[in-house]
């Protein structure tokens, strides 16, 4: 889970993400597998799916600000690409818990 952020340096259209980007912005592998463990299957389908019609624009900030100068800019684009790394890994979780 991420210190304060100012997600008003994302995109508009991004910003409705902001209380998922929160939850599961965990940097660290095995943290991020532990939420995503104890997540339900409601949870992980919604943190999944969230993101999908808003990839091109995610990657476009990533893009720009992820390696830029350090902060607040900076610090947001990096707990988005943690939470679009959850994002694509709670539809892994959903499927290993239907083969279950």
């Amino acid at each position: 889970m991420a210190k304060e952020l100012d997600f008003s340096v994302l995109p508009k259209e991004l910003r409705h993400l902001a209380p998922l980007i929160s939850w599961y912005s965990e940097s660290d592998d095995d943290g991020r597998s532990e939420l995503l463990e104890h997540a339900s299957d409601e949870e992980l389908r919604q943190l999944s799916e969230a993101p999908e019609t808003h990839w091109k624009k995610i990657n476009a900030f990533l893009d720009q600000n992820v390696e830029s100068d350090p902060g607040p800019t900076q610090d947001v684009a990096l707990a988005l690409d943690s939470f679009a790394q959850a994002a694509m890994e709670a539809k892994f979780e959903l499927d290993a818990r239907a083969d279950r």
